[in-house]
C-alpha cells in the first residue's frame, strides 16, 4: 500500500477508482474528493478478474480504515485497464474460434495483410531482399474463411446481387468447425450494408435452426469505415481478443454493484478516454493497460507526485568507442 499523506488515517470519501489488471497482479488506485489518493494490490484471478479486483480494492482501501462496503457507495467514477486483451493479439492464442464471410475473391485478405507486416523490425540489409521478408499468420486459418459472392460498388450501389445459396454453404461449413463468432466482411458495406444484414439474417436463421450459440459480428455496424482491410482487421480482432473479456469486465462490474457501488465501469480506450463496457466497439480498448500507464505517468508528472514516490539513477556511463 501507498499514499499520497502523512496521515492517511483521516476520513476519506473515495470517489475515484483506477483498476489495471496485468498478467500477475492487479493494481488499484483509489482518489477522494480532496485529491488525496492510495493504491492497493492483489495477484490477478486470470479465471474471474472480478475476485483480484475486489482484493486489491481492499488492499487500497484498508490505509483509509474503510472496508470495500463502506468505499464503494462514494464511487462516482471506475476505469478499467489492463492487458488480457492485448495478451490474446501478441500470443495469437484466444479462447474463441472465429469464422469469417467475405466477399468472393477477398478471401486471402488477412492471409496477404500488409507490405510493412512482412518487414518491420528487420535490420537494413534484410529489409533490402524480398526473400528475407516473411509475413506473419493470420490470426484466422484459411480454412475458416469462405467467399459470398455478392458486390456493392463505391458509391453504395448494388452490381451482384447476394447468392443467398452462397451464405447457407458458407455458414453451414463455418458451424461444422465449431465457431463462436462469424465475422462478415463485404466491399463497400460501410455505404450499403444490406447484403451484410441479409447476411445476418441467413446465418442467424441457420444458428437457431442448430441450435448453437455462436455470434454474428457485421463490419458494417461495428467499424463503418472504407478500406477493407483496415475493417476487417478490426471486427477480427473485436472477436479474437476483445469480445472474450466482455464476461470478464460484466464479472467486475457486478461486483461494484455487490458492494454497494453505483457507477458504471468504463474501459480506457486507445485514444486516452474511455467507454462503456457494453460499447459494441471494444476493440477500442485492446490497448488499454499501455495507454493507462502513459496517461498516468503524464498526470503523476504534472502534480509532481512522480518526482515524489521515484528513485533517481545515476546516468549511465558511456564506454569511448574505439
Amino acid at each position: 500500500m501507498a499514499s499520497s499523506e502523512d496521515d492517511p488515517s483521516d476520513h476519506h470519501n473515495a470517489e475515484i477508482l483506477s483498476i489495471d489488471a496485468g498478467g500477475t497482479m492487479t493494481d488499484t488506485f483509489l482518489m477522494d474528493s480532496n485529491g488525496e489518493f492510495t493504491v492497493g494490490k492483489a495477484k490477478t484471478t486470470p479465471d474471474d478478474e472480478s475476485r483480484g479486483f475486489i482484493k486489491s480494492s481492499q488492499d487500497a482501501l484498508e490505509d483509509w480504515d474503510l472496508t470495500v462496503e463502506e468505499g464503494f457507495p462514494n464511487l462516482v467514477s471506475t476505469v478499467y485497464s489492463g492487458t488480457a486483451m492485448l495478451n490474446r493479439l501478441v500470443e495469437r492464442e484466444s479462447e474463441v474460434d472465429v469464422g469469417i464471410l467475405i466477399t468472393g475473391g477477398m478471401e486471402d485478405t488477412l492471409r496477404m495483410g500488409r507490405g510493412r507486416q512482412s518487414y518491420t523490425g528487420y535490420s537494413y540489409s534484410d529489409r533490402l531482399h524480398v526473400n528475407t521478408h516473411k509475413h506473419p499468420e493470420p490470426l484466422i486459418p484459411r480454412n475458416q474463411i469462405r467467399g459470398v459472392r455478392e458486390r456493392i460498388d463505391v458509391k453504395g450501389n448494388t452490381l451482384v446481387p447476394l447468392y443467398e445459396d452462397d451464405v447457407r454453404e458458407g455458414v453451414n461449413d463455418l458451424l461444422d468447425q465449431d465457431v463462436d463468432h462469424i465475422v462478415v466482411m463485404f466491399l463497400h458495406s460501410y455505404k450499403n450494408g444490406d447484403h451484410e444484414h441479409r447476411t445476418q439474417e441467413i446465418a442467424e436463421e441457420i444458428i437457431d435452426e442448430r441450435e448453437m450459440d455462436t455470434t454474428v459480428m457485421l463490419s458494417s455496424e461495428y467499424y463503418p469505415t472504407l478500406k477493407e482491410s483496415e475493417r476487417l482487421n478490426t471486427v477480427t480482432a473485436e472477436a479474437f481478443a476483445a469480445e472474450p473479456s466482455r464476461d470478464q469486465l460484466t464479472n467486475i462490474q457486478d461486483s461494484v454493484d455487490e458492494q454497494g457501488g453505483n457507477v458504471g465501469v468504463r474501459v480506457m480506450a486507445s485514444h486516452g478516454g474511455t467507454i462503456d463496457i457494453h460499447a459494441n466497439e471494444l476493440a477500442r480498448t485492446l490497448i488499454s493497460g499501455p495507454i493507462g500507464g502513459m496517461i498516468g505517468a503524464n498526470g503523476s508528472i504534472e502534480s509532481g507526485e512522480f518526482r515524489r514516490f521515484s528513485v533517481q539513477l545515476p546516468a549511465p556511463r558511456c564506454k569511448r568507442r574505439l
